[in-house]
C-alpha cells in the first residue's frame, strides 16, 4: 500500500487529546470498534508565513485581553491592598495566557501529520483490507 494519509486512518480513531504539541491517539478496529492500541506524536509548527503571522496576531490579542483585565482588577483597589492583588492576578493572568495561546502554532494540517506519525506506531496491529479500504484489527 501506498504512504498511510489521514484520510485513509480517520476511521480508526478512537480519541485523540492534544496536550501543547504532544497528540495523543488511541486506536480503533472501525470493523468491531475494538480499541487496539494507543500511541503518541509530536506536532509541528506551521511554518509558513501566513501561519507565523496568524499565531503572533493570536497571542497579541489575548495578551492585551488578559493583561488589560488584570489592569483594570489591580486599579480598582489601590494602595498596598492592589499591589497584592495586582501581584496576583498578573501571576494568573500568565497562567491563562500561556494557555490560552499553547495552541496556537498549531494548524489542523499539523495535527492530522502527527496523528499519520502516530499511527506507524501501531501499523504492525492493523492489516488492510482491500475491500473494505480500511485498517482492521489482525
Amino acid at each position: 500500500m501506498d504512504p498511510v494519509g489521514y484520510d485513509v486512518i480517520s476511521a480508526n480513531l478512537a480519541k485523540v487529546d492534544v496536550n501543547g504539541a504532544q497528540v495523543d491517539v488511541k486506536w480503533k478496529c472501525p470493523a468491531t470498534g475494538r480499541v487496539v492500541g494507543q500511541s503518541t506524536a509530536t506536532m509541528s509548527a506551521d511554518p509558513s508565513v501566513p501561519g507565523r503571522v496568524l499565531a503572533s496576531v493570536k497571542r497579541s490579542v489575548v495578551s492585551e485581553v488578559v493583561y488589560g483585565a488584570a489592569r483594570f482588577v489591580a486599579g480598582l483597589l489601590g494602595g498596598a491592598a492592589g499591589r497584592v492583588v495586582s501581584n496576583a492576578t498578573y501571576t494568573a493572568a500568565a497562567d491563562i495566557n500561556s494557555r490560552i495561546t499553547a495552541g496556537v502554532d498549531y494548524t489542523e494540517a499539523s495535527r492530522q501529520a502527527a496523528i499519520v506519525t502516530a499511527f506507524e506506531t501501531v501499523k504492525p496491529s492493523f492489516a488492510w483490507d482491500e475491500q473494505r479500504r480500511q485498517f482492521i484489527a489482525r
